[in-house]
């Protein structure tokens, strides 16, 4: 996996899968960045800072019933130019969180710690998020063949055409970070239309 530091965005619009002019190289997808960067490359517009906040509260509530290890493989009309493709704003982020359990948790604990958080038109409606999950201590076969399915799904658009995504580590530290950056930026952002 290559980090991703700059926009990518192709001339369709969106991240490539490969490195065009090394396709053979591991620089593909999923492009590895932290919260901080995946806010500051993608807060271009105020639906999409919208989107971003209910992002980083999602990360949040993720954190706070004890899902603190692992990553997220973020993708949708979110991570394209889909104001020049579609001509229209992305209505949500679709994430996969792949996680570790903390030792004591299961599936049982975590989820009693707040249901909604894993009811998933809950989290659509209230975060924003079309949100999924996959535990990393599963057996390998299990893993193997999920990431295979979320590799498949999330590699092509709707028409076939490839594109690439992110993959953010979950850190509650940046997250505060990077919300603190989005704030910021909406206030600017209101400051310069008054």
């Amino acid at each position: 996996m290559t980090t991703l530091t700059t926009p990518l965005w192709n001339s369709m619009g969106v991240i490539p899968p490969i490195d065009e002019a090394d396709p053979t190289s591991h620089a593909r997808s999923p492009y590895v960045m932290d919260i901080v960067n995946f806010v500051n490359m993608f807060a271009l517009t105020a639906t999409r800072r919208k989107i971003l906040k209910e992002f980083l509260a999602y990360r949040s509530c993720l954190s706070q019933v004890g899902l603190t290890d692992g990553f997220q493989w973020v993708d949708g009309s979110f991570t394209e130019n889909i104001e020049l493709t579609e001509r229209r704003a992305p209505n949500d982020v679709d994430v996969v969180t792949f996680f570790k359990f903390l030792p004591g948790d299961d599936d049982s604990s975590v989820i009693n710690r707040n249901p909604d958080l894993f009811d998933h038109e809950y989290v659509k409606k209230n975060y924003l998020v079309d949100s999924y999950y996959e535990g990393l201590d599963a057996p390998g076969h299990y893993l193997v063949d999920r990431t295979v399915y979320w590799y498949s799904m999330w590699a092509h658009k709707r028409d076939l055409s490839w594109k690439g995504f992110i993959q953010i580590p979950l850190n509650p530290q940046l997250d505060v970070v990077a919300l603190t950056i989005l704030n910021a930026s909406e206030a600017e952002e209101g400051n310069n239309e008054s």
